[in-house]
């Protein structure tokens, strides 16, 4: 059996939900905590959205479910087989909460992958530096 790779954490954000959302999907917002393309125009993420870096990898939107869940499948095209034989994405899950919202971020499972340990390192770094982006963004948003 494979070992499970999968990074997970999660951010309280004093912030309305819906505020958090625009953060998620709004490219001008998304530039500030991740990486765009540089031909990405400024089309919101929705369903069946597609970003990708020319030659290396691609997200696809599978799931978007206005203030709650974002599911960005991801394909790097130097891995061994068809992107239908992987499971593996960004799900952003958002809930109310107290003063505001509870942001979830789950990256993997990377488990498939003969080097997932490597791309499990990279998502738990990016995991920890995004949710603290986007938390600020979304509580100093005017």
């Amino acid at each position: 059996m494979t070992k499970s790779l999968i990074t997970k954490k999660q951010v309280q954000i004093e912030a309305p939900v819906a505020k958090v959302w625009e953060v998620l999907i709004a490219p001008k917002y998304i530039r500030q905590w991740d990486d765009l393309p540089q031909d990405f125009g400024d089309y919101y993420l929705e369903l069946g959205r597609t970003i990708e870096w020319t030659g290396f990898s691609r997200l696809t939107v599978t799931t978007c479910d206005p203030l709650e869940k974002l599911v960005l499948k991801l394909y790097t095209f130097k891995w061994e087989l068809p992107a239908t034989d992987y499971d593996i994405a960004y799900t952003y899950q958002l809930t109310e909460a107290e003063s505001g919202a509870r942001l979830t971020l789950e990256i993997g499972d990377f488990g498939v992958l003969e080097d997932g340990e490597s791309y499990y390192q990279t998502s738990e770094e990016f995991a920890a530096q995004a949710l603290e982006k986007i938390k600020s963004l979304a509580e100093n948003r005017v």
